[in-house]
């Protein structure tokens, strides 16, 4: 039995070695192929002549705050030329960087086809607030902390901000510098920011809050309905803040009880102090 036993184990081993052999042989093979097929896709687009560009420019719902016309033009501008021009030629980093100059711009991306087309794909900012400023500017502060100019296409309807605001536009993000304690307290950017993210966050007060203004790094809400102002203070403490002020209209909730007030007050911790007109 033992050289019947041999027999089998050697005949097994053979079987094994032969198709590892296989398997070398097939990944070889497929591995020549591989690169056959990329080096004749790369010399195919190596040789290609761009023939399109295609501009996509992804919506923020329904909404366009920059549109493919504007790409294009930006596009063309950064570099001698994109469509009757060698693919390997065209300047897609030059491309890219000029997008990227623009505040309504969140990412960009800027590549070329085998069948010949420059494609550019854009994600837009989105905006969460309007700041109109002291010295007469207006943009928006978008929901990465950006500041985003204003737009020829669409006006989005966010809460507005006017008063003590002496920031302009910069191509940083506020959120870049949360831990800079000087940088925050020389700004009132930040505290806008906080205090948007807390009204949209909420339901009623996204439909009641319309107008802010800003006054000696204080806000003071227009609401929609009632004809009185919400003093509320710096952007601290908004969680008890608005829980007095919802306590407070849920007891007064008839209109004709608010506009009794001039100013409801709620920046004091534990009270709520209202001007009667």
């Amino acid at each position: 039995m033992k050289p019947e036993g041999n027999t089998l184990q050697k005949d097994i081993q053979r079987r094994k070695r032969r198709r590892m052999i296989l398997i070398n042989t097939l990944a070889v093979i497929g591995a020549v192929v591989l690169f056959t097929l990329l080096g004749f896709v790369g010399k195919r687009q190596h040789d290609a002549v761009c023939w399109k560009l295609d501009v996509q420019v992804e919506t923020v719902g329904d909404k366009k705050y920059i549109d493919e016309a504007l790409v294009t033009r930006l596009a063309n501008s950064a570099t001698d030329q994109i469509v009757g021009k060698p693919l390997n030629e065209i300047d897609l980093v030059a491309i890219h960087n000029k997008l990227a100059e623009n505040s309504s711009v969140r990412e960009a991306h800027v590549y070329t086809t085998v069948d010949g087309r420059c494609i550019i794909k854009v994600q837009q900012r989105t905006p969460i607030a309007r700041i109109f400023t002291a010295s007469g500017q207006s943009f928006y502060l978008d929901k990465d902390g950006f500041t985003m100019a204003l737009s020829d296409h669409y006006t989005a309807k966010v809460p507005v901000f006017t008063g003590d605001i002496q920031e302009n536009m910069s191509n940083e993000s506020i959120l870049d510098h949360v831990q800079d304690a000087e940088y925050l307290n020389a700004t009132m950017l930040d505290d806008i920011y906080t205090l948007t993210n807390f009204i949209t966050s909420n339901e009623f007060w996204n439909a009641q809050v319309e107008h802010v203004h800003v006054s000696n790094g204080e806000f003071e809400i227009i609401p929609r309905v009632g004809n009185h102002r919400l003093k509320i203070g710096d952007a601290s403490n908004l969680e008890e803040k608005f829980r007095k002020l919802m306590a407070f209209y849920a007891n007064t909730i008839h209109t004709r009880d608010l506009n009794q007030y001039s100013t409801i007050d709620v920046e004091y911790r534990g009270q709520v102090v209202c001007v009667k007109r």
